[in-house]
């Protein structure tokens, strides 16, 4: 059965078809011994997605900048080296006692959906001769928005006629140069709100801890861009009325609700799956692995990062 997991018996040709993020994570997994037909699998429980939604993506659909280095991270490969491996097979790096000053400039890698920092170098600008050497990560400088990078494929695609050259480097800008997404945590249980709080400024968010609904209350609420909190509040009373507020005056937030009480019925069913059904948010019950729940916040401020760039 485990063989047949990441098969498409669908019969249906896909939606999609492979990007070039795509062909460079399918090498990547390919290179540390994980065959086509386990791949979407890996993905999956690398990423916390279903195996369906990883089988969208090694077609073609969105990558999530997290999930990309979450899979570079996990076989211990940078991104900068997963892509140039998987998009320019063979290129060695230059021998040693031969370095020459290289000058970089900063561009905007556009990665499917996404728009991301980085510092590139210039390689040879491609030409019918150079073709060999423009086969995978190309720049070119736009008016307006200064040097842009991505795959031949997409300039083929879109019709580009202007010069474009050859990315010999690229390095991501250091995230910590980035604006850290702001998450509110309220638990009435001063511990569990802590520890969520630490762990998400850990991995680099800017998160505060809140023990009361209006604690959370008494600043904008705008302050923050998403929320985990409890179902069940001190005193008993569901936090479905704080939900509400939120939801009003952030419509697109990251809204994650947690709960350890639904096998004892001290919280409700029904107003639980009122809120889903009702408010747009997502629901962990506790213990939650901090990871996933990370996963789950990250993938919904990314879904909105097209609409603020």
């Amino acid at each position: 059965m485990d063989a047949d997991l990441d098969k498409d018996h669908s019969g249906f040709p896909s939606e999609e078809s492979p990007s070039w993020v795509s062909a460079c994570l399918s090498g990547l997994l390919k290179r540390h011994g994980v065959p086509s037909r386990h791949q979407a699998t890996e993905i999956a429980q690398i990423c916390a997605i279903s195996i369906s939604q990883a089988r969208r993506k090694l077609r073609g659909a969105v990558w999530l900048f997290d999930e990309v280095r979450a899979i570079c991270q996990h076989f211990g490969e940078s991104i900068d080296t997963a892509l140039s491996a998987g998009l320019r097979p063979g290129q060695q790096p230059p021998a040693a006692g031969h370095a020459k000053p290289v000058t970089t400039y900063p561009a905007t890698l556009l990665m499917d959906e996404q728009r991301l920092p980085c510092d590139i170098e210039l390689g040879p600008l491609c030409t019918d001769e150079a073709t060999s050497s423009c086969q995978g990560l190309v720049a070119f400088h736009h008016p307006l928005e200064g040097w842009q990078v991505t795959g031949q494929a997409r300039l083929q695609k879109e019709a580009f006629r202007g010069p474009h050259y050859a990315v010999a480097q690229l390095q991501w800008r250091n995230q910590s140069e980035q604006v850290r997404a702001r998450i509110a945590v309220l638990d009435d249980d001063i511990g569990s709100a802590d520890a969520l709080t630490d762990w998400f400024n850990e991995v680099g968010y800017d998160a505060h801890a809140y023990t009361r609904s209006e604690d959370l209350l008494a600043q904008p609420l705008t302050d923050h861009d998403a929320f985990v909190v409890d179902l069940i509040l001190g005193g008993g009373q569901t936090s479905q009325a704080l939900v509400e507020r939120i939801r009003r005056e952030q419509p697109e937030a990251p809204i994650v609700l947690l709960t350890g009480q639904l096998r004892d019925g001290s919280a409700s069913e029904a107003t639980l799956a009122t809120i889903l059904r009702t408010q747009g948010v997502t629901f962990f019950e506790k213990p939650v692995r901090p990871a996933v729940l990370t996963a789950a916040i990250q993938s919904s401020l990314d879904r909105l990062l097209p609409r603020h760039v």
